[in-house]
C-alpha cells in the first residue's frame, strides 16, 4: 500500500509527475492532504478540478484516534509540522510506504519506509 503525500498529487495534477506512476498498489490519502492542497487561495480552477479528481481515485484516510496518537508521539520526539506528523502518522498506522518529494523531512521516523518517485 502507498501512502500519497501532499507534493506528490500536486505533482500529478501539474503534470511534473505522470499519471504512470499509479500502478496497482492500493493508494491512501490522508485527509489533512486534501485541506493541503485545495487550501490555496490563489489555487486555479483547473488545478483544483485536477486535484479533486485524482483524490476521488484514492482512499482517504480520516483522522482517527490511533493517528492522532501516533502524530503526538512524532512531534514530541522531533519538531515537525502537524501536516507532515499525520502523514506519517497516517502511512504507519496503515503500514504503508509513504511517497513524497521531500523525503528529509521524514528520514529521522523509525520504522517508515520512504520513496522519493522524482528520484527513481
Amino acid at each position: 500500500m502507498i501512502c500519497f503525500d501532499t507534493n506528490i498529487i500536486i505533482y500529478i495534477a501539474n503534470g511534473t509527475l505522470g499519471d504512470d506512476i499509479i500502478g496497482d498498489d492500493p493508494i491512501i490519502c490522508p485527509s489533512i492532504v486534501h485541506i493541503e492542497c485545495l487550501g490555496y487561495p490563489s489555487i486555479k480552477s483547473i488545478e483544483e478540478q485536477r486535484i479533486r479528481e485524482l483524490c476521488a481515485t484514492l482512499t482517504t484516510i480520516p483522522l482517527t484516534d490511533n493517528i492522532i496518537e501516533s502524530a503526538i508521539k512524532l512531534r514530541q520526539y522531533k519538531k515537525m509540522s502537524l501536516g507532515d506528523s499525520i502523514v506519517a502518522a497516517t502511512a504507519l498506522e496503515n503500514n504503508s510506504q509513504l511517497w513524497t518529494v521531500n523525503a528529509s523531512d521524514f528520514e529521522h521516523i523509525d520504522g517508515l519506509d520512504i520513496l522519493n518517485p522524482l528520484q527513481n
